[in-house]
């Protein structure tokens, strides 16, 4: 793990210092709010550069969380662009000490039956990858994590789970990536297929395996003051996945209005709109709604009974070119009503 840290940083710093015309570096320190953490505030130093000739930037965004319920997380998200854009590294170094909820798996489970936790782990995703086709994308990632349950409710269900212990997973991934910008599309498209197998030959305690498919649609609608997009993701779990990888809705990004992993099974199927108005070159409201549900098998899916959220927010613009926003969300679901004051886009 400290082998990894070491060579990352080292690509890090090479490639910002060699291979970049443009070169910016935008720090934060904001107050935010969702329900899993309640009040916290976070260090967010976001570094961004590219050479005149690329597309997308490459971007190091390094963030340091706390919460009034004593959650930490801190983090390091590299991704760079080598060679113009032909080659790409990117990856994610995060130890977490997080209080979180647990109301068993599956898509009718009820609120009587919370019981917290606090999940603690360390961990690193890394992939890298090769332009093999215009706008076409061809790669292999990794999985490597540590985690422990702690403080578990000595009359909760979670304690019958195993859960503690190395997650280490391997497989390919396939983008395709027409946006215009990598940090706030507008326009273009974008879809990740990725296929991860975690096994016992390459270190890791459980085995199953794991398909996702994200795809991300950016419409400019009317001279960049309508601006339309939409997500449609799926993850399907194969095998005994531990509950902290299970697939799950709920969060500041994915179906606003229900906490974080209030659903968790072995598939979710998810859609979320969202559209944004210009109000004034910094402020634009937003207009988002989201279906979705978790499933055990893909014969239990079901889709006239869907879980629904809805919202309105607010985006004001913290940096521009490439533009950055500050992000209030005001959700409602079919059980609860959330609000979430963070930075960047939902998706």
């Amino acid at each position: 793990m400290k082998r990894i840290c070491f060579i990352l940083l080292t690509i890090i710093l090479f490639t910002k210092s060699s291979i970049s015309d443009e070169l910016k570096n935008v720090m934060f320190l904001f107050p935010f709010y969702t329900p899993e953490t309640s009040l916290g505030m976070v260090l967010n130093d976001i570094v961004y550069f590219k050479k005149q000739e690329q597309k997308y930037y490459s971007t190091v965004n390094m963030f340091l969380v706390y919460t009034a319920k004593q959650q930490i997380v801190v983090g390091l998200n590299p991704k760079l662009y080598f060679d113009g854009d032909n080659y790409l590294l990117e990856s994610k170094l995060v130890y977490s000490n997080f209080k979180r909820k647990f109301y068993g798996i599956g898509n009718k489970t009820t609120e009587d039956a919370e019981e917290d936790y606090i999940k603690r782990s360390h961990g690193v995703d890394i992939g890298f990858s090769k332009k093999i086709f215009e706008n076409i994308r061809l790669g292999i990632q990794y999985d490597f994590s540590d985690t422990t349950m702690q403080d578990l409710d000595q009359n909760g269900q979670l304690r019958f789970y195993d859960n503690d212990g190395i997650l280490s997973g391997i497989g390919p991934k396939i983008t395709f990536d027409t946006r215009n910008n990598n940090i706030y599309p507008t326009t273009g498209c974008k879809l990740d297929l990725s296929y991860l197998l975690y096994n016992k030959d390459i270190g890791s305690k459980f085995d199953y395996s794991i398909i996702n498919i994200d795809f991300r649609n950016y419409i400019e609608v009317y001279k960049k003051r309508l601006l339309f997009s939409y997500q449609i993701y799926a993850g399907f779990i194969n095998g005994l996945a531990p509950v902290q990888s299970l697939c799950s809705i709920g969060g500041p990004n994915f179906l606003r209005g229900f906490y974080s992993g209030r659903y968790i099974d072995n598939i979710v199927m998810a859609i979320q709109p969202e559209v944004k108005f210009k109000i004034t070159n910094v402020i634009y409201m937003a207009l988002f709604s989201g279906i979705g549900n978790v499933y055990s098998n893909l014969e239990s899916v079901d889709i006239e009974k869907l879980k629904m959220a809805s919202g309105v927010g607010i985006r004001i613009k913290m940096k521009n070119s490439p533009r950055m926003n500050f992000r209030i969300d005001y959700a409602v679901s079919n059980e609860s009503k959330e609000i979430y004051f963070t930075m960047l886009e939902a998706f």
